[in-house]
């Protein structure tokens, strides 16, 4: 599968409708006039790449322990760093009071806290930009009566939802900023999940706005009697890879990825022992270091089961052939790349490279659900 056929499943453009053939009810509503239909869907593309990035930039900012060393939360006068000597070593005095300095990096000069500083600043201001680079064209082409009721409605919710991400990832930073120099594993999978749902929701956008017939993608597949499970079995592999999206983030949280560096045991077992070590016993399951790991591994096997099947089901569709081409290609290598992050005691590039696999993996699989409508409700008038 070429980089250019795995781009267009993400960009295409409306496919050739029959003249007066019916709109899919709902679809009209979401599409702007024909003279901003384009300038829209771009727009929603940037802003969709954007996110990309910034989750590539939280990742490293995660891994290199950078994300706790701007201690303070300044939308306007943070815009800009620190300019002078004078303005460094206050950035510097403020990091001193947080824990991560007092327990871990207390050897650090001036010079050091540069180094951790400039990924958390990157990320902060890629933050700001998403949020402009939604907020500004949203105002121009409301202004010019571009946007439909809805569609003005979905685009004002997205920029909300932005604005929703930095307040969780204000929340999750000052949870590391209080006794202990980590962030709680539950709101860091918290921004994360919101940062892959704004994500998706403008993807999913982007494609109503072009018009995108969802039963010509998915061919006769509402209606074809014997492949019936395929639209529920598509959104059962999304909903289950978005779980084990929620887990990464808590192994992530707990650094629980440098501990059991083996593959396929655990500490020489299939099943580890210390999984109920903790009361209540559903607390094992957010902060058991052990449970955690121990979850995303048998969920990952359970996701390539599903997502294999799902593959298999869907291949008599011969137009779906090339999705499902690369949503067997991005699993596999998103397992393996999950594996060798362990094996490497998290190194740096695999577990980055990891987690944005993830992301495009979300992507194609949420293109494979779009194509795959559920059938009508035959109680439904």
């Amino acid at each position: 599968m070429t980089e250019r056929a795995a781009h267009s499943l993400l960009t295409s453009s409306p496919l050739p409708t029959a003249r007066g053939a019916a709109i899919p009810p709902g679809m009209n509503r979401l599409q702007p006039p024909i003279t901003f239909q384009r300038a829209v869907a771009r727009w929603l593309l940037v802003c969709a790449l954007m996110v990309a990035l910034m989750v590539a930039v939280g990742g490293v900012t995660r891994l290199t322990e950078s994300g706790l060393s701007i201690v303070k939360w300044n939308l306007i006068s943070g815009t800009l760093p620190p300019l002078s000597d004078e303005a460094w070593q206050h950035e510097f005095d403020d990091y001193k009071s947080s824990p991560q300095f007092q327990k871990v990096n207390s050897d650090f000069t001036v010079a050091d806290f540069q180094k951790i500083f400039w990924l958390e600043y990157i990320h902060r201001l890629i933050g700001r930009a998403i949020g402009l680079a939604t907020f500004l064209p949203l105002l121009y082409f409301a202004a010019r009566r571009a946007l439909p009721r809805a569609l003005l409605l979905r685009c004002a919710a997205i920029f909300l939802l932005i604005g929703a991400q930095g307040t969780v990832g204000w929340i999750m930073v000052a949870s590391g900023l209080v006794d202990q120099p980590r962030v709680a594993p539950v709101k860091l999978a918290a921004h994360l999940l919101l940062a892959f749902s704004v994500f998706a929701l403008m993807l999913w956008t982007r494609w109503q706005v072009l018009g995108i017939e969802r039963s010509n993608l998915g061919a006769c597949v509402a209606t074809d009697s014997h492949s019936p499970r395929l639209p529920l079995l598509t959104r059962t592999a999304l909903a289950f890879l978005t779980l084990q999206i929620f887990f990464g983030a808590l192994v992530a949280g707990l650094r629980a990825g440098k501990t059991y560096n083996t593959w396929p045991l655990m500490d020489g077992r299939l099943v580890p022992t210390g999984l109920h070590t903790l009361d209540p016993w559903w607390l094992n399951h957010l902060e058991n270091i052990t449970t955690v790991q121990f979850q995303h591994r048998m969920l990952a096997m359970l996701v390539v089961a599903v997502i294999v099947v799902t593959i298999v089901m869907g291949w008599r569709h011969k137009n779906l052939h090339q999705l499902l081409r690369v949503i067997l290609i991005s699993i596999l290598l998103q397992f393996t790349l999950g594996v060798a992050t362990l094996l490497s005691v998290v190194n740096i590039a695999l577990a980055s490279a990891h987690q944005l696999v993830a992301l495009f993996l979300v992507a194609v699989l949420l293109r494979l659900v779009y194509a795959t409508p559920l059938p009508p409700n035959p109680q439904r008038k």
